[in-house]
């Protein structure tokens, strides 16, 4: 499944060294037992590399088989960041940051340990006594102890989703569903005309993708104001969510009466009489010690937000890359990247909605008269997305020019900002193409001082530093006027050093085309695009999903738990393996499924997620 005529970036699950592989093991490790899953490996062998085994190909793997770091000379014009920093910093900075091999980076790494695991260590038993003889099993079907674990403990599987009728049966065919079966629960705007309104869209997809498609915890568990459409007349606050961002849920949903009902348990995966996997482990009796970890930085976090908010945070990007940003964030320091994962995630459980918001996009917004500094920052028309840089990744366009402090309030902003984010991953292309990282290019050309954000700059700053890591290919501060030295000195000491390496400033065309080809440049700027981003007005349509939930739509959520299950199953073998050719196997196995849930989201996307701007406009196409 995997595309074997595609190079592969440095550092992804595809193109990892042994070195590398073995963080990975080791944070997945930790994550797994953290969730309650379990892992013959004991807590006290954790910390040890040497308890992990690297796989044939990762300890074979030579880095000309990936996609090259290609330079690109530092413009230092204008106040450059790099004139204020240390001989160190100054040095040629390659495309994905500095030349260093991925090698060299990780033997400097603080997590690369040179102490060894205890005499007695179980794991180091385990590796000398059962490498040759461990024999490959492959996970073809989910076994019932992970199944349960995730569907019923974490609540996890569609069927414990808002999404689930049972007027579906096992197979995914409707008898007798209706599109009004749910009338007057939900709605788009929140205003309790349906849960469909036509047969064309289904308007609590987009919220149960996101919520409880993988939830973890009962409605009940939540708070009740989430549930009143005019919770904060909506609009949504740091650390508040709103009924508009959940899909204009304006009644408590009821409990589905499929999970009161007591079916027999079936062992190792079977089901029997026509019963679903969910129906036939239903009872199974499995004991979870969620919460349980060595490490005492995640004992603040439920394991349950934790889990719900990694399931679902991947859409047509793959879970162990989404995983290794922030490893490569953190220098391959194991535990410094589980740490930043983890406030990450629960940034988006608790503080800012990012999926949410995303999958409700605009349209609700602006059809509703909601939220409207978040969309004013798209009728001024200051920015779009378009065309590809010269390392082929997708770019941001923003002129500053048009953009008003006194238009919209800060937390306006960030809405905008985290969506416009979201909305730029869709775009990305990280298995067909290898592309994961976006440019922006932020147009300073009739700057002033009433332009000055800082505010919003501060937050951009602070969010792609801890929730969007290594995310950025470039960005580019162009023809800046001598005014912004002002504002630079100023914001210059809020930039993460990893964000700052990727800075360039640029005052002409010329400049701009170390980074850009001409056609894509705005022909006001000396380019030849002479095209222009724009807003399409949505319509009551764009509200919704443009799919409506149906077989297709049942059998794709069933797919994706099940996908997930094996992946989370065979990640387990892969880190308790002993025999690197046995390891390499399941290596493989998991980034066929990582492929496969990404494939997954693509076919869902359409029942889950409204049209926004780049849908309207026809410029996105979502891929992998």
């Amino acid at each position: 499944m995997a595309s074997d005529n595609v190079k592969y970036r440095l550092q992804r699950i595809q193109t990892l060294n042994g070195e590398q592989e073995i963080v990975l093991k080791q944070v997945w490790a930790y994550l797994l037992k953290f969730y309650g899953y379990p892992v013959n490996i004991d807590d006290s062998d954790l910390p040890y590399k040497q308890c992990f085994i690297a796989s044939t190909s990762t300890a074979n793997f030579d880095e000309t088989q990936a996609i090259p770091t290609l330079g690109l000379t530092k413009t230092n014009t204008r106040g450059s960041i790099n004139s204020s920093t240390s001989t160190t910093s100054k040095k040629k900075k390659g495309l994905f940051g500095s030349k260093k091999s991925s090698a060299s980076a990780m033997n400097t790494s603080a997590s690369i340990s040179s102490s060894s695991p205890p005499p007695n260590s179980k794991r180091m038993h385990q590796i000398q006594t059962q490498s040759s003889s461990e024999r490959y099993v492959p996970v073809d079907a989910p076994g019932d102890e992970y199944y349960s674990i995730f569907a019923h403990h974490y609540k996890g599987t569609y069927e414990y989703s808002d999404d689930y009728d049972p007027n579906f049966d096992v197979a995914g065919n409707s008898n007798g569903y209706s599109n009004n079966s749910y009338a007057g629960n939900y709605n788009g705007n929140g205003n309790g005309n349906g849960f469909y309104e036509d047969d064309n869209a289904s308007v609590a997809s987009l919220e149960t993708f996101v919520t409880a498609s993988t939830t973890l915890t009962d409605y009940d568990d939540l708070p009740p104001q989430i549930f009143n459409k005019n919770y904060n007349n909506g609009n949504s606050n740091k650390g508040k969510l709103n009924g508009n961002s959940y899909g204009g849920r304006i009644g408590h949903p009821g409990k589905h009466q499929h999970q009161q009902q007591q079916q027999p348990s079936y062992g190792n995966g079977g089901a029997a009489a026509g019963l679903s996997r969910h129906q036939a482990t239903l009872n199974n009796a499995v004991h979870v010690t969620a919460g349980a970890t060595p490490l005492r930085f995640l004992t603040q976090y439920d394991p349950k937000e934790q889990h719900r908010a990694l399931s679902r945070v991947p859409r047509n990007d793959l879970v162990d890359n989404l995983i290794l940003r922030f490893v490569r964030a953190r220098k391959w320091d194991t535990e410094r990247a589980i740490e930043m994962m983890a406030k990450s995630l629960q940034w988006r459980s608790t503080e800012f909605p990012a999926d949410i918001w995303a999958m409700e996009g605009d349209a609700p917004s602006y059809i509703d008269g909601t939220n409207k500094g978040f969309i004013k920052n798209f009728t001024t028309e200051k920015s779009w997305i378009k065309g590809r840089d010269k390392n082929n990744n997708p770019i941001f366009m923003f002129q500053a020019k048009k953009h008003l402090t006194a238009d919209s309030p800060l937390e306006q902003n960030q809405r905008y900002a985290v969506v416009t984010i979201e909305w730029v991953r869709l775009f990305l292309r990280e298995v067909s193409e290898s592309v994961d990282t976006c440019t922006i290019v932020f147009d300073l050309t009739g700057f002033s001082l009433k332009n000055a954000d800082y505010s919003t700059i501060k937050f951009l700053a602070e969010v792609f530093e801890a929730h969007y890591p290594e995310t950025l290919g470039f960005i580019l501060i162009h023809n800046a006027p001598w005014i912004f030295s002002t504002v630079w000195n100023i914001i210059k000491n809020w930039l993460d050093p990893v964000v700052a390496s990727k800075i360039h400033f640029t005052k002409d065309a010329k400049e701009l085309s170390k980074f850009i080809d001409p056609n894509l440049i705005p022909d006001y700027l000396g380019g030849e695009d002479t095209t222009r981003g724009y807003y399409p007005i949505p319509e009551e349509r764009h509200t919704r999903p443009p799919r409506a939930k149906d077989a297709k739509f049942v059998q794709l959520r069933k797919e994706r738990d099940e996908l997930y299950v094996r992946l989370l199953e065979t990640t387990k073998k892969w880190i308790e393996s002993t025999n690197p050719m046995v390891s390499d196997k399941y290596l493989k196995d998991k980034i066929d499924l990582n492929i496969a849930i990404s494939r997954n989201y693509i076919e869902l996307d359409p029942y889950v997620r409204n049209p926004g701007i780049y849908d309207r406009d026809g410029t996105l196409t979502v891929g992998h």
